[in-house]
C-alpha cells in the first residue's frame, strides 16, 4: 500500500480517509494477471512464466513484511529486484520512496515519488509523500506545490494543508500562509503551532487585530506553560517586538525548556550584545548537547569577532559528537576558508553538501574554496548550482524564528 509519512514533532488530528491509490495488493494482482494473460498465449514458455510469477509474489510480499517491521535493507532489496524483473507500478515506486525518506535518502525519495507521480498523477498520497520528502530537504516552494497538488486529490486533507501553510510562513509568504491556515482554526484551534504561525502572519501583514486575537485564542489554549511562553517570545522576536520577546524567552528559559536561551541567543545577537548572546547559546549546549544550531551560533560569534582559529576549535569539538549535522561541517568549511586551508575546507563542504545537497549556503562556499585553490572550472559548477538553489529554495526571514520546529520535523513512515 502507499505509505504516507507523517512528521515525529506534530500530530494533527487528520480524520482517516481512503485514498484512491493503488495498494500493494493490487500491484502485485496486476503483475499476475499480465503473466496469467501472458501464459494463455503460448503454452512453450509457461513453466519460466509460472516461476517469474512465484519470484515476484515472494518479492512483493517480502518487501511489504520488511517494510512494515522496519527491516529497511530488506524491503529495499526486495523492491529494487522487482524493478529488475520488469515491475513498474507507482505503488511499488512509493513505497520504495518510503524506504529511502525512513533511512534518511531523501534526494532518493524524491525520485522515488516523482516516478510514482508520473505513474499516478491523480493518487493523493503520492503527492503528500512527494511534499513531505521537499519538505524535509527544506525545499519549500517544491514542497507547497506537492501539497496544493495534494489538496487538489483531496480538498479536505488536513496534513496536506496544515503544512503548505507552513511552507508559506517558512518563506515569508503571509498572504498564502494565512489563507491556507485559516480554514484549519476551527478544528485545530487547540494547535498553538498553528495558532503561533497564523498570529505571527497577520502581524505580518499588519492585520493587528486579528494578529492580537489569535494570540489570545493561543494564550487560552496553551496555558501558561513554558512551550506556550517560548511561541510567544518567538512571534514577538519575528515581529521586531523585542522588550515583550525578551521577556516571553526569560519566562520559557526559567523552566530550561529547549530552545529559549536559543532564541534569547538570537535576541541578543540581533542588537549587537554579543557576548550576552554567546552566554545564552552555550547556556543551551548546555542543556541539549546535541543542539547544533547553538553551537552553530557560539562558531558564528567568533567568525564575527574575527577569531576563526577559535571557531574552528568549536566546530571541530561538536563535529567529534554530532558528525553528521551538515550546518556545523558547513561553518567549518568557512573557518577553515578564513585560515587560507582551502584543502579541509573543501574536504568538509563536500560532507555537508553530501548530507544537505539542496543548502545552496555549501556550494556557494565550496564555490569560494575551488576559487581560492585555483580550481576555476569545479568553482564554475559550485556557484551556478548555488544560485539556482536559491532561485529554487530561498531562505525565508520566518524560518530563522523557527528552527525548533525544522529540528523536530521528521518524515518517518506509518503503517
Amino acid at each position: 500500500m502507499y505509505q504516507q509519512l507523517t512528521r515525529t514533532w506534530r500530530a494533527p488530528r487528520v480524520t482517516p480517509r481512503h485514498n484512491r491509490s493503488l495498494t500493494f495488493a493490487a500491484l502485485l494482482a496486476l503483475v499476475l494477471c499480465h503473466i496469467s494473460f501472458a501464459q494463455a498465449q503460448g503454452t512453450s514458455a509457461s513453466a519460466g512464466r509460472q516461476f517469474l510469477n512465484n519470484d515476484i509474489q515472494r518479492l512483493a510480499e517480502a518487501g511489504q513484511r520488511a517494510l512494515a517491521t522496519g527491516e529497511y535493507v530488506v524491503a529495499e532489496r526486495n523492491y529494487t529486484q522487482l524493478l529488475k524483473l520488469g515491475v513498474h507500478f507507482a505503488s511499488l515506486y512509493s513505497n520504495l520512496g518510503v524506504v529511502y525518506m525512513r533511512t534518511g535518502r531523501l534526494s532518493r525519495a524524491i525520485q522515488m515519488f516523482s516516478e510514482a507521480k508520473r505513474l499516478a498523477p491523480g493518487v493523493a498520497g503520492v503527492n503528500l509523500n512527494l511534499g513531505l520528502a521537499y519538505f524535509r530537504e527544506h525545499r519549500f516552494k517544491k514542497a507547497a506545490s506537492a501539497f496544493a497538488d495534494t489538496l487538489a486529490l483531496d480538498a479536505g486533507n488536513i496534513q496536506a494543508r496544515y503544512l503548505k501553510g507552513e511552507c508559506h510562513f517558512l518563506l515569508d509568504e503571509f498572504s498564502e500562509a494565512v489563507s491556507t491556515f485559516e480554514p484549519l482554526v476551527t478544528t485545530e484551534q487547540n494547535d498553538v503551532e498553528l495558532l503561533f504561525m497564523l498570529g505571527t502572519s497577520y502581524g505580518m501583514l499588519k492585520r493587528n487585530e486579528e494578529s492580537f486575537r489569535t494570540f489570545e485564542t493561543m494564550i487560552k489554549s496553551g496555558g501558561d506553560t513554558p512551550h506556550l511562553h517560548l511561541l510567544l517570545g518567538k512571534a514577538y522576536l519575528a515581529l521586531g517586538q523585542n522588550d515583550k520577546a525578551a521577556e516571553e524567552l526569560t519566562r520559557a528559559a526559567g523552566s530550561e525548556v529547549p530552545f529559549a536561551h536559543y532564541y534569547l541567543g538570537v535576541l541578543h545577537r540581533q542588537v549587537g550584545q554579543l557576548e550576552l548572546a554567546q552566554v545564552e547559546f552555550e547556556r543551551e549546549t548546555q542543556i541539549d548537547p546535541a543542539n547544533t544550531m547553538a553551537l552553530n551560533e557560539v562558531a558564528e560569534i567568533r567568525l564575527d569577532q574575527a577569531d576563526p582559529r577559535s571557531a574552528i576549535a568549536v566546530l571541530e569539538k561538536g563535529i567529534g559528537r554530532n558528525h553528521d549535522s551538515p550546518e556545523l561541517l558547513g561553518t567549518l568549511g568557512r573557518a577553515y576558508l578564513q585560515v587560507q586551508d582551502e584543502t579541509r575546507s573543501i574536504a568538509v563542504l563536500k560532507k555537508a553538501i553530501a548530507l544537505s545537497p539542496s543548502t545552496g549556503s555549501y556550494h556557494y562556499e565550496l564555490g569560494r574554496a575551488y576559487l581560492k585553490a585555483g580550481r576555476r572550472a569545479e568553482a564554475h559548477v559550485e556557484l551556478e548550482r548555488a544560485r539556482a538553489l536559491e532561485s529554487e529554495s530561498p531562505e525565508g526571514k520566518m524560518q530563522a524564528f523557527s528552527r525548533d520546529q525544522q529540528s523536530r520535523s521528521g518524515a518517518n513512515g506509518s503503517q
